[in-house]
């Protein structure tokens, strides 16, 4: 895409407010953010098959789906899919370290004996659209290995964890201690991740989808508090980027063709940083073989707050 080669030096500032906003809170998601997503997730993933769906009541809880070893059938693996929002890699880390917090306090919570705790690390998946061009602050995904006490035998418990289109992404998995190793437990997780996000296609519909409105630069170059990123500091063609327009100079809007080239650079760019959304329309699309469809509707309650519990609190921490 044009605009993304353009685009490639775009955020000298604008990664600065997107790190800024990183440490900010989200605007309420479900009902507003995102008011519907449609998931299409494979049933076979690798060696391993869908056996189960779960959906949970609250609904930025998500779904769980239990996958079985097709050449194990003793070994499953638990995958999760909830909505994130928009999430870079700062705030990433930290929902992943939580995620590993919880898992480490409900196993010491057992008394059941020596709880030894392996490594986190990253590791690679299918890369995303525009992931060059947020560097530091695309998300990386990661994964951690631990070794627990649990019915008089010790297991083994890998956690591997991403984002894809506004959802979080979790595998856990456990296995007996004596017949693996971390390093393996924690490799076949992270190759079951990287292999359920390269197929899963999700679609959502919402304010994440605001088309760019083209707006003149105020007086004295004050940037509004909205502005997400700016390109091209200094030069005539500069574009501040918001969640709901681009602000140009008046010649450059006044000039058409330019000012709508830079509107669809600057809307990559806000897509990019604030997430990928599509019309109602476009949700409908065929469900191909090998996949299962699974819809969310997000609505806000009356008091119109966002209707959540702590979205990285879930009572899905535990061993499965």
């Amino acid at each position: 895409m044009r605009a993304f080669s353009r685009c490639l030096g775009v955020l000298a500032f604008g990664l600065l407010a997107a790190t800024a906003r990183a440490e900010m809170p989200e605007p309420p998601l479900l009902g507003d953010y995102i008011t519907a997503t449609r998931a299409l997730y494979p049933l076979r993933v690798q060696g391993w098959e869908a056996i189960g769906e779960k959906r949970y009541e609250q609904q930025e809880l998500g779904v769980s789906v239990r996958y079985q070893d097709s050449r194990q059938p003793d070994r499953w693996m638990d995958l999760y899919l909830y909505p994130a929002g928009v999430v870079f890699d700062p705030v990433f880390e930290r929902a992943f370290q939580q995620g590993v917090d919880e898992i480490v306090q409900i196993a010491r919570g057992r008394n059941a004996g020596e709880v030894r705790l392996g490594e986190s690390r990253t590791f690679e998946t299918a890369p995303v659209g525009g992931q060059d061009m947020l560097g530091a602050m695309a998300v990386k995904a990661r994964s951690f290995a631990m070794e627990v006490p649990m019915r008089e035998k010790r297991y083994r418990s890998a956690l591997a964890m991403t984002v894809r289109d506004l959802y979080f992404i979790k595998v856990r998995y456990s296995v007996e201690a004596d017949s693996t190793s971390d390093d393996e437990v924690q490799r076949q997780a992270e190759a079951f991740l990287a292999g359920f996000a390269a197929d899963v296609r999700v679609l959502n519909t919402g304010r994440c989808r605001q088309v760019l409105q083209v707006r003149g630069m105020p007086n004295g170059d004050a940037r509004p508090d909205t502005v997400l990123a700016s390109t091209h500091e200094g030069r005539e063609d500069e574009m501040w980027i918001a969640d709901d327009a681009v602000y140009l100079r008046p010649a450059v809007i006044a000039r058409k063709d330019q000012a709508e080239t830079l509107r669809q650079e600057a809307q990559a760019v806000r897509d990019l940083l604030r997430g990928r959304c599509v019309a109602p329309d476009a949700m409908e699309i065929t469900v191909p073989d090998g996949m299962r469809e699974i819809r969310f509707e997000y609505r806000l309650p009356a008091d119109r707050t966002d209707g959540t519990t702590p979205r990285l609190r879930s009572p899905r921490s535990g061993l499965g």
